[in-house]
């Protein structure tokens, strides 16, 4: 019989192996979302009209600045058989849930192929929210990462923004979108 520790005991584990993980090796590289090719988007899955938003997001991200591929990932706070039936793996849609994370929080299937990508963009848009997030985060090999204010893992990520008192999700993730468009990061 397997010991079962509480959520919280376990989630601190988590965070203290996060803290102690050294950085993955990587070609950093400063990327406008004019000029880039492919980009990851990591989010937390709380409902269907995140889901949503954040599908909308990735469609106006190709549309309007000519990203070809842009990837969207989700973490599930649900056992596989309780994934609802909206969210189902797509081409340019994909998540892992609890099932699919070792005893400490670390994801261990369903990630692995796109964590190894070296995408040219990737975007945090719930960091602190969720450790295994993190630890794909940790584990990219995506040349450029970006951020709202995390205050975990920060060697992690090359920018940085600082939330303003009073935002709500959506225009603290508007406000990533465009800073990397406007910037001369390339």
């Amino acid at each position: 019989m397997a010991l079962k520790l509480p959520a919280k005991i376990t989630n601190r584990i988590a965070q203290s192996v996060l803290q102690w993980s050294s950085v993955t090796s990587r070609h950093r590289q400063g990327v406008n979302l004019r000029e880039a090719q492919n980009m990851l988007i990591l989010y937390t899955e709380e409902n269907e009209a995140k889901f949503k938003l954040v599908r909308d997001i990735a469609q106006f991200v190709k549309k309007e600045f000519g990203v070809k591929h842009v990837m969207r990932l989700a973490y599930v706070d649900k056992e596989s058989k309780q994934i609802p039936a909206w969210h189902m793996r797509k081409l340019e849609g994909d998540f892992f849930c609890k099932s699919d994370l070792n005893w400490f929080g670390k994801p261990v299937r369903n990630v692995g192929a796109i964590v190894n990508e070296p995408y040219d963009v990737l975007i945090h848009f719930d960091p602190d929210q969720s450790v295994p997030l993190d630890f794909v985060v940790m584990n990219s090999k995506s040349k450029l990462k970006v951020s709202n204010h995390s205050k975990w893992r920060t060697k992690d990520y090359d920018i940085l923004l600082p939330v303003a008192k009073g935002d709500s999700w959506k225009q603290r993730n508007h406000r990533i979108i465009q800073f990397l468009a406007e910037s001369p990061l390339s």
